[in-house]
């Protein structure tokens, strides 16, 4: 054999291995998304958007390397890949509909394709759609992605998040992506955020991406560098999905129990004679009326006082007066108050209700009084 031509073939072979090697995808940087469902789970945060479209670029520019910081040495496509996976870590469990649309003929001859919902999201569902995004190839019908997510959410009820990850570098000006934005503003309004994230190496893309987010005054442009760090992502992910929930209103205080007045019954009409302490018939006339307040008021507690005028000694007067008041007690407890209701106690000649200046006045202080004790 010419050992020229082995040598040549060694040297050819060196250089494709070396060209090989330098074009192989390197590992993605590696990612631990942060968890937000806490702010979900809390009520501090709630869904944003009822539904979100994901518009990815799978066009044959994706193939080319990025030259930006994140994952340095992979392609557009695998960096954008990997954003969407990071995004879909981050997401809180939300109720709300997801859907991805690819743009591209890298995985089918459709310059559009849905590779997932539209459906209830889930993080297992969009990376299996997000899976079927194998290969880029084909021109750059960005405007055809996003009139597609336009069809998908036709019907959708509720806001709305469009996110972009693209290069920027359309190629296939049969329906501009800067067009269809607005047509997206058109038929959404308000309703509609877009949100793009430029994955790409030129100012031209970069500007178009921006000009795509401008159109909804809700949304955002950023980049691939600038979502590289778990922060950033998640900071995004909060601006794209997430809302504060409305303050729960602040429950009044029970308002305070109106103070009752106490009840108090005088008992003027039952006297007794002069140092006697037995109920005359006509104080039992008297007493049914308290009997009746007393069994409409279970609940009520009664001290049964007991009063003499100032003539006599005042320890015997305290006696008597105790005597009245146990007397009174007795007869309550006879018509079916319950005893254990009723504090008899006596006062003497203390707590005179008339001045003691007559007859008539100390025939008055000869008397019961039932002071409810709550």
């Amino acid at each position: 054999m010419n050992k020229a031509l082995v040598k040549g073939g060694l040297i050819v072979g060196l250089v494709l291995l070396m060209v090989s090697c330098a074009t192989a995808p390197q590992p993605m940087a590696p990612f631990s998304a942060q968890d937000l469902n806490g702010k979900i789970q809390s009520g501090e945060y709630m869904a944003k958007p009822e539904n979100f479209v994901v518009v990815f670029d799978s066009s044959s520019s994706m193939a080319e390397a990025y030259e930006g910081q994140l994952n340095t040495g992979n392609s557009k496509f695998a960096v954008a890949k990997d954003l969407v996976d990071r995004m879909n870590q981050t997401i809180p469990v939300l109720p709300i509909q997801g859907a991805v649309v690819t743009f591209g003929t890298g995985i089918s001859k459709a310059p559009v394709t849905t590779v997932y919902g539209l459906t209830d999201y889930t993080q297992d569902g969009l990376a299996e759609g997000m899976g079927r995004v194998s290969k880029p190839g084909g021109t750059t019908p960005m405007g055809l992605g996003m009139a597609e997510a336009s069809a998908l959410l036709n019907d959708a009820q509720g806001d709305i998040a469009i996110i972009v990850f693209s290069d920027g570098e359309e190629n296939s000006p049969s329906t501009p992506a800067l067009e269809a934005a607005n047509t997206l503003k058109e038929q959404f309004g308000d309703r509609a955020c877009l949100y793009t994230v430029f994955v790409g190496n030129t100012d031209k893309g970069r500007k178009l991406m921006s000009d795509i987010a401008a159109t909804s005054a809700c949304g955002m442009a950023t980049s691939a560098d600038e979502l590289a760090s778990a922060d950033a992502m998640a900071a995004f992910v909060e601006k794209a999905f997430l809302e504060k929930a409305p303050a729960k209103p602040v429950a009044k205080p029970a308002p305070l129990p109106v103070p009752q007045p106490k009840i108090s019954w005088i008992l003027s009409g039952v006297n007794f004679d002069l140092n006697k302490a037995v109920v005359r018939q006509d104080a039992k006339d008297i007493l049914q009326s308290d009997i009746k307040i007393l069994k409409e008021n279970p609940e009520i507690r009664v001290e049964v006082q007991g009063h003499t005028c100032d003539l006599g000694d005042a320890a015997y007067n305290l006696s008597l007066s105790d005597k009245r008041a146990n007397a009174i007690k007795d007869y309550l407890v006879s018509q079916g108050i319950a005893a254990d209701r009723l504090t008899a106690r006596g006062y003497g000649e203390d707590r005179p209700r008339f001045p003691n200046d007559s007859e008539a006045n100390r025939a008055k202080n000869r008397r019961v009084e039932l002071v409810p004790m709550n």
